[in-house]
C-alpha cells in the first residue's frame, strides 16, 4: 500500500470547504482529472502516480500561501477601496453617460493607464443591463469578430450572415436607452467602425433614433474616426457627439492622495510627490500603483522604498 501525505489530504479537504468547491469545479483548478481527486481523497489511487499529484497540490498551496502572505503585508497600506472618482475617470464616466443620454458616436481617447477603462467598468457595473461592454483585441478586429462579441453580450444567434448578424443587433438595441461601449478601440479596423457607426443614425422611416456607442482607446482611435478630412471620413466626423482626450498630465495630486490614502493619513508628502511624478510619466496611474504595490510587497513604502522599486521596474525619470 502507497503513502498518502495526510497533511496534504487535510489541506485539500480544507479548501474545498472554505471555497465551498465541488469535486468537478475543484479539478480544472487544480490541474487534476475529476476521477484522480476522487480517489487520492479516498487513498484510493494506488495505481497512479501519487507523488506528481501530490507535487501538483504541493506547488497549488504554495502559491496560495504566497498570496495569502502578500495580502497580509499589504493590508495596512490598503489603496483606496473599489472605484476612486479621480478627476479624469469621473470625467470618461460623465462623457458615457452623455453618450446614452444623447446617442450617436463619442470618442474617448488619451495615454495607457489612466483610468479610462476604470471609469467604464465602473459605468458597466452601475448600469449593467443597459450596457454592452466589448474589449477589442487585434485577433477581434475585423466586422465580423466585432459583431459576434457584441451578438454574445446580446444573447443573438451569432452563426449568422454578416449583414443579418448587423441587423438584428439593431433591432435588438433600437428605441432603447442601451449603450456600446468599445474598449482598445484603436485594434478595431475602419470598415468595423464604418459600419457600427450606422447603428447610431435615426431610421428615416420610423423616426426611432439610433444608440449610442463609446469608442475608448489610444489616440488611434482619433485619427481613424476623424483624422483625415476625406470623403469616406465625413460620416464618422458628423455621426461623432463628443470627442474627449486626456493625458498623463491630466492627474492631478488631490487623485494621488485619493488613491493612496494611507500615505495621505500619515502625511507621507514626498512619497505622494514622487508617485504623482510618476503618474505625469508615460507610465501613468497604473505603473504609479504597480510600483507602489510592489513596495508594499517588498516592506518598504518609503520614498527610498519607491525609487528602488521604480528603478527595478525600468522607470528611471526622476
Amino acid at each position: 500500500m502507497k503513502n498518502y501525505n495526510a497533511e496534504l489530504q487535510a489541506r485539500l479537504e480544507r479548501f474545498l470547504e472554505e471555497e465551498n468547491l465541488s469535486q468537478a469545479k475543484a479539478a480544472p483548478v487544480l490541474g487534476i482529472s475529476q476521477a484522480v481527486l476522487s480517489q487520492y481523497r479516498r487513498s484510493a489511487y494506488d495505481k497512479g502516480d501519487i507523488g506528481e499529484v501530490e507535487r501538483k497540490l504541493a506547488e497549488f498551496f504554495w502559491i496560495k500561501d504566497e498570496q495569502a502572505e502578500n495580502i497580509r503585508k499589504a493590508e495596512p497600506y490598503k489603496l483606496a477601496p473599489g472605484y476612486v472618482p479621480t478627476s479624469i475617470s469621473e470625467g470618461v464616466y460623465k462623457t458615457i453617460r452623455y453618450c446614452q443620454l444623447e446617442k450617436g458616436i463619442v470618442v474617448i481617447d488619451g495615454d495607457a493607464g489612466i483610468g479610462k477603462t476604470k471609469a467604464a467598468a465602473k459605468f458597466l457595473q452601475d448600469n449593467p443591463t443597459t450596457t454592452v461592454y466589448i474589449k477589442a483585441s487585434p485577433c477581434t478586429s475585423t466586422l465580423r469578430s466585432l459583431m459576434r462579441m457584441i451578438a454574445r453580450a446580446l444573447k443573438i444567434p451569432e452563426n449568422q450572415r454578416t449583414e443579418e448578424l448587423s441587423f438584428a443587433i439593431q433591432e435588438k438595441l433600437r428605441a432603447t436607452d442601451k449603450i456600446i461601449i468599445i474598449d482598445e478601440a484603436q485594434n478595431i479596423k475602419f470598415t468595423a467602425l464604418e459600419e457600427v457607426s450606422r447603428w447610431t443614425d435615426e431610421d428615416m422611416f420610423t423616426g426611432r433614433p439610433g444608440i449610442g456607442i463609446v469608442l475608448i482607446g489610444n489616440v488611434e482611435v482619433y485619427n481613424k474616426m476623424l483624422g483625415k478630412q476625406e470623403a469616406i471620413f465625413a460620416q464618422q466626423f458628423n455621426r461623432t457627439r463628443l470627442h474627449s482626450r486626456y493625458h498623463t498630465t491630466d492627474v492631478t495630486r488631490s487623485d494621488v492622495a485619493q488613491l493612496f490614502p494611507v500615505l495621505q493619513e500619515k502625511g507621507m508628502e514626498k512619497e505622494l510627490n514622487y508617485l504623482y511624478s510618476i503618474s505625469h510619466s508615460k507610465w501613468g496611474v497604473r505603473g504609479m500603483v504597480n510600483v507602489f504595490n510592489n513596495a508594499v510587497n517588498n516592506e518598504d513604502i518609503s520614498l527610498e522604498g519607491l525609487q528602488k522599486m521604480a528603478a527595478t521596474m525600468g522607470i528611471r525619470f526622476i
